[in-house]
This record gives structure tokens, C-alpha cells and sequence, in this order.
């Protein structure tokens, strides 16, 4: 067996096992699930691609710009993921003292880290790729050049990223002091999303609605410009796609030499600054951070306050984990994403001109209103993705103790769902209630918007406790990866389909006020009464989600043997 094989063999064993503990329910709901998730992405865009190309004469232009951006939201997602996992795969994964003490070669335990840094930040992006490159190829009759050439587009684009990653993390933990580097990692963080909001306030995305700004064709498509530049890696695919589609003539073999090209020379000169770079960097990243040990002070009087309405046990239980919260890094400076997404979040909304569009401002209102619910159940599902489902397994190897402990499964649970609750109600809250204030809404959409997210947040919660409990994942080491796994791919699309299902139930009420805006009358009695009872509905359907999700977490806690 080859080094790099022989390297990479215990992971594949660990995914393998896996995949073959699952029983025959768990993989078909799983495979059923991945499933319609395609089928949603694949249908949105074959509609959109349809109108696109029934569109005449602009219609090629509209498909250019929508690869084009999908492409380049392939690369930024790549390029943060990569940063974040180098950190993680090449300094902070605990199997690596063991690996460097044996006698594999450098360049083996390069490429062996490079291909699992690869792997944890690109598979998503090859999940959400597959749909969206089949609705293209069946709308513009691709031939099967296309579909043969399209892994051998993404698997360069998605090294390139990877490369980059590792070359940045030599150089930042080299750089600045080793116990900082994760404090680099949330700035480049919080610079990424910056560069994200200053590149889409670039597109000027509320002047579509403008009257006075779609006058004339040439300045329609000045707002739909993409950062597109001849140097980045998204624009060379990009030719090669539209040449292999017939929509635009380019010397697509050019593109593909520079593509891969640029993807082997970046993998060469990764090898080559981990070969100068990395024991040092290595040896800085295992300095242990000095603490300044401090007094209680107004934090735990809040905790106190906060905690009082649970028991002892449960307690202590929230304490452990808020403790271990703060002390881990490579959780709470996240936290930093979550406050640049709110920021696009709100700041979108802020720059609508509703005045001024030529569609009806109360038409926009309730549209908007309505979306905003499922936007902000997006944020709140994400955050809980990264924060909520991995409760259970960061127990880690030492869950034994709490299950020969006398404390019971549910409570121990329910105070998982407890760490998080509160926060992400008051999250859910702040958004909705803020952005129907910016869209004009008036107190009685805003009060059952904010009803509505109300009790979606217990729903995700609950289910992300849940389904942590049934997928646990106690022998990773790293953090970042437990949302990565078999149970964290389930608990995303569940968590979309909750989400849907709620949207689904809100149609008869958003169409209720739309009609009556529209003949300019107040909703009826009845309709008033209609409204209420499917709120009502609502509320039974996410309790019921609550309800099943933690008992079916705590029968398979009770269940596992250790």
C-alpha cells in the first residue's frame, strides 16, 4: 500500500463504518432526503434557466451572468472553508503527534492532510454542484463532452482553494503568535464577509425596482454585473461551461491548460512552503495561552439569573457547556460570521426602495413579510447546524460518565436545548421584528411574523438536539467537523423541509391579506378567525416536531452502549 494511502486508510475505515452502522431506515431517510434537496435545487434553476432562455435576445446574457455567479459563490464558499480546515487538519487535529513521530515521509503527510482538508471543505459544494450542472445541460441539450468535462473543471477549482488555504495558514501561524492564529482566523473571517457585503452593494442589487433605472436595455445590464475578472479561477470554468453549451465562442482548451495548470503549480508551491514553514509553524501552534485568573463577577450573576428555572443537575450540566464555549476558540469566534450575516441580513432590507418601484409598496410588503420569515428561519437553522447539533457529540470520549452518572438522558437532553435557546429566540426576534419595522409592515403582520419564529426556533432547536443525539459523533476531534458528517447533512435538509412546511401553511394567511390589501378593505372576522387557527396549527406542528425529535434523541441515548 502506498504511503499516502496507508495515511489516509484510517479515515476512510472511520467513514466506512459509518456508513455501515446506519440502519436500513436511517439510509433510505437519509438517501430520501438528499434526494429531494436535489430535486428542489434542480427544479429552481431548470425554471429559471427556462425563462431565461425564452427570454429574447437577452436571454443568453441572463444564463452567462447566472453561471457566473454561481461559480464564484463556489469559490468564495471554498476559499473560507479551506482557510478554516488548513487550520484545523494541518496544527490542531490531535492524531498529529502520532503521525509525525512515525516513519512517513514529509511529502506523504502533506498529501495525505491536503486530500482530507480537500474533502471536509469541498463536499458540499459538490452536492450542491450536481443539480444545478444537470438542469444546465438538460435545458441547453448539453452533449456529453459537458457532463464528462464537468469533473474535471471542479475537481482543479476546488484545488485551488485548497492550495491557497494551506499556503495562508503556513504564513499566518509563522507570522503572527501561535496562540492568536484562531483570532487571525475570525478577522479573516469578519474581512471575508466584508468583502462579500462591499462586493454586493457593488451590484446594486434594489435598483432592479427602480422605474427610472430600467428605462433602456444597455442600463439593465449594468446591474447585473458579476466581479468577473480573466484571472480568477471561477472565469476560466466559466468560458470552458459556455463554450461546451454553444453560448459563447472561447478557446475553451486554453482555459482548461490554465486551470489545470494553475491548480498543479499551486499544489507544487503548497508542498514547498509546508516543507520551510510547517515545523516551525507546527512547534508556535503547541504553546500553550496564558489565563489571568479572575473573580465572579456580573457574568455569573447573569448566569444565575439566567439558569434559575433549572435543577441542580441541569444546572450544572449548562455551566459545563457555556464554560466550554468560551474556552474554545474555534466555536466563539464564529460568532463573528453570525454578526456580519445579520448585518447583510438587515442592511439588505434597509436599501429596498419600496416607493419607488413600480410594483405596488403593499404588494412588496406582504411578499417581503413573507420571505423574511423563511430567510430568518435560514439564519437561525444555520447557526443551529453549526452550534446546536454538534451538543451531544462534544461530550466526546468522556459521555461514559454522564451515562453511569444518575442523571437521566432527558434532562440531560433538554439542558443541551437549553444552552442555546434563549439566545437564538431573542436572534430570531431582533431579525424579524427589525426588518418588517424597515419594510413598513404593520403591528398585526409583525406580531404573527414574530409569533411564527417564535416557535419555528424551538422547532430547530429541538430538532438539532435530536438528531445530534441520534447521529453522535464522540470519536472527532475537531469541532468543525461533526456538522460534516452523515447526521449533519440529514439535520440541514430536515431543517429546509421544516422551514418549507411552515412557508407552505403561511400561504392561505399571506394570500388572506394580500386580497384584502389589494380590494383596500380589513381582513373579515372570519378571515381574522382563519388566520388565527392556522397560527394555531402552526404552533401544534412545531410542538409535535419538539416533541418527537427530543423523545426520539433520548431513546437512542438510552440505547447506546458504550
Amino acid at each position: 500500500m502506498k504511503p499516502v494511502n496507508l495515511l489516509l486508510y484510517p479515515k476512510l475505515r472511520s467513514v466506512a463504518r459509518a456508513w455501515r452502522s446506519l440502519s436500513a431506515g436511517k439510509a433510505f431517510s437519509i438517501g430520501a432526503l438528499i434526494v429531494v434537496f436535489w430535486v428542489v435545487i434542480y427544479e429552481i434553476f431548470f425554471r429559471m434557466l427556462i425563462y431565461f432562455r425564452s427570454t429574447a435576445d437577452i436571454g443568453v446574457l441572463l444564463t452567462v451572468k447566472l453561471i457566473s455567479m454561481t461559480l464564484i459563490s463556489f469559490l468564495l464558499i471554498l476559499v473560507v472553508s479551506n482557510l478554516i480546515c488548513a487550520f484545523n487538519t494541518f496544527f490542531f487535529s490531535g492524531d498529529l503527534h502520532l503521525l509525525h513521530s512515525s516513519p512517513a515521509s514529509f511529502h506523504s503527510i502533506y498529501l495525505a492532510r491536503f486530500a482530507e482538508t480537500f474533502f471536509h471543505a469541498s463536499w458540499m459544494v459538490f452536492l450542491m454542484a450536481v443539480p444545478i450542472f444537470a438542469a444546465l445541460g438538460r435545458v441547453f441539450h448539453a452533449s456529453w463532452q459537458f457532463y464528462l468535462s464537468l469533473p474535471v473543471l471542479m475537481l482543479p477549482l476546488a484545488v485551488i482553494p485548497t492550495a491557497a488555504g494551506i499556503i495562508l495558514a503556513m504564513l499566518l501561524v509563522n507570522i503572527f503568535i501561535a496562540h492568536r492564529t484562531r483570532d487571525i482566523l475570525s478577522f479573516l473571517s469578519v474581512a471575508v464577509i466584508g468583502t462579500l457585503i462591499i462586493a454586493f452593494r457593488f451590484l446594486n442589487p434594489e435598483k432592479v425596482f427602480l422605474r427610472h433605472e430600467m428605462q433602456s436595455v444597455v442600463s439593465f445590464f449594468s446591474l447585473l454585473r458579476s466581479p468577473d475578472s480573466p484571472f480568477s479561477p471561477h472565469f476560466w470554468v466559466g468560458q470552458v461551461l459556455l463554450d461546451l453549451l454553444g453560448l459563447r465562442q472561447a478557446d475553451s482548451f486554453f482555459f482548461l491548460l490554465v486551470l489545470l495548470a494553475v491548480a498543479a503549480g499551486l499544489l507544487s508551491l503548497g508542498y514547498y512552503f509546508t516543507v520551510f514553514f510547517y515545523r516551525r509553524g507546527f512547534s508556535r501552534s503547541q504553546e500553550a495561552e496564558t489565563k489571568k485568573i479572575s473573580s465572579a463577577g456580573l457574568w455569573h450573576r447573569l448566569l444565575s439569573l439566567y439558569l434559575k428555572p433549572l435543577p441542580a443537575a441541569g444546572k450544572q450540566l449548562v455551566i459545563k457547556d457555556l464554560k466550554a464555549f468560551v474556552r474554545n476558540k474555534s466555536q466563539w469566534s464564529q460568532l463573528f460570521l453570525l454578526g456580519g450575516m445579520i448585518v447583510v441580513y438587515l442592511y439588505n432590507f434597509s436599501v429596498l426602495p419600496l416607493d419607488r418601484s413600480p410594483i405596488p409598496r403593499y404588494y412588496l410588503e406582504i411578499i417581503f413579510n413573507f420571505l423574511n420569515l423563511g430567510l430568518a428561519g435560514f439564519v437561525i437553522s444555520s447557526i443551529a447546524t453549526r452550534f446546536v447539533f454538534p451538543g451531544v457529540s462534544l461530550e466526546g470520549q468522556s459521555f461514559w460518565l454522564l451515562k453511569s452518572a444518575p442523571l437521566s438522558m432527558k434532562r440531560f437532553l433538554w439542558s443541551k436545548m437549553f444552552v442555546l435557546t434563549l439566545p437564538l429566540l431573542l436572534l430570531g426576534q431582533f431579525l424579524v421584528f427589525f426588518s418588517s419595522r424597515i419594510l413598513g409592515a404593520d403591528h398585526s403582520t409583525t406580531f404573527l411574523a414574530c409569533v411564527v419564529v417564535f416557535t419555528l426556533t424551538f422547532a430547530i432547536v429541538a430538532l438539532g438536539t435530536g438528531m445530534g443525539a441520534i447521529f453522535p459523533r464522540f470519536e472527532v476531534e475537531n469541532p468543525a467537523h461533526i456538522p460534516t458528517g452523515i447526521g449533519g447533512i440529514f439535520y440541514m435538509i430536515a431543517s429546509l423541509g421544516l422551514i418549507g412546511a411552515t412557508l407552505l401553511l403561511l400561504a392561505r394567511p399571506v394570500h388572506i391579506l394580500l386580497i384584502s390589501r389589494i380590494r383596500e378593505v380589513s381582513p373579515t372576522t372570519g378571515q381574522w378567525a382563519e388566520i388565527a387557527a392556522i397560527h394555531a396549527l402552526i404552533a401544534g406542528f412545531h410542538y409535535l416536531v419538539v416533541h418527537l425529535s427530543m423523545n426520539r434523541g433520548c431513546r437512542a441515548l438510552n440505547a447506546m452502549e458504550l
